[in-house]
């Protein structure tokens, strides 16, 4: 008897170990939020290039040459999102853990993913700032699902509970691979990708997970 509540004290100490040392990276609501933050970058963008702030709108209108001011608007729209959406996880994430009685600790491993997510996103917010810059507009929304989804996926086995990470990654990756394939939709590709896959889901994983610990 002694021994089995042996086994199962060393496998509970185990468990709570494998758990902190892994980041809350999966969190419905922040999810939810991310899409809404991309939806209102969306928008921000929509609006000062056509004065609508009709996302869908901008889809069927090709961008006419920037100048460099739009240029620089444009890429801070960009980094606010990005800045916004990673702080909006972290935060919740690190809540999230709070409540389950969990350390929002970083091990070196996850330590080197995260600076791997960062690496892929500055090279890639660097793509698309070289593009703007040469009036490659209609590239831009694809190189941004295709290193968006590749940060996801390389940063997945961090991920608590389930690697549903790494599988959004891919759907970004494969929303990239589609909206290079059909260039003039890439806008379209982006608000599915940053807004609706986003938004899907964090719903799902709220309704799933998050509300069963509660």
């Amino acid at each position: 008897m002694k021994e089995q509540e042996i086994k199962e004290t060393l496998s509970d100490i185990r468990d709570m170990m494998e758990r902190s040392q892994k980041v809350m990276f999966l969190n419905g609501t922040s999810g939810i939020v991310v899409a809404v933050w991309a939806l209102l970058g969306a928008m921000a963008v929509s609006y000062l290039l056509s004065g609508s702030l009709n996302p869908i709108q901008r889809v069927w209108n090709p961008i006419h040459k920037l100048d460099i001011g739009t240029i620089a608007i444009v890429a801070s729209i960009c980094t606010v999102v990005f800045c916004a959406s990673f702080l909006t996880v972290w935060l919740m994430s690190k809540q999230r853990a709070k409540r389950m009685g969990i350390d929002f600790t970083l091990d070196t491993g996850a330590r080197r993913l995260l600076n791997s997510f960062f690496t892929i996103m500055v090279v890639g917010g660097l793509v698309c700032l070289t593009s703007l810059f040469n009036e490659l507009y209609i590239l831009i929304p694809d190189f941004m699902l295709l290193f968006y989804g590749l940060a996801l996926v390389v940063i997945s086995p961090i991920a608590y509970k389930i690697s549903v990470t790494k599988y959004i990654g891919y759907a970004e990756i494969l929303l990239g691979i589609a909206a290079l394939a059909i260039p003039s939709l890439g806008f379209l590709f982006w608000i599915i990708g940053f807004c609706g896959v986003n938004l899907i889901w964090g719903v799902w994983f709220h309704f799933v997970f998050e509300r069963k610990e509660r």
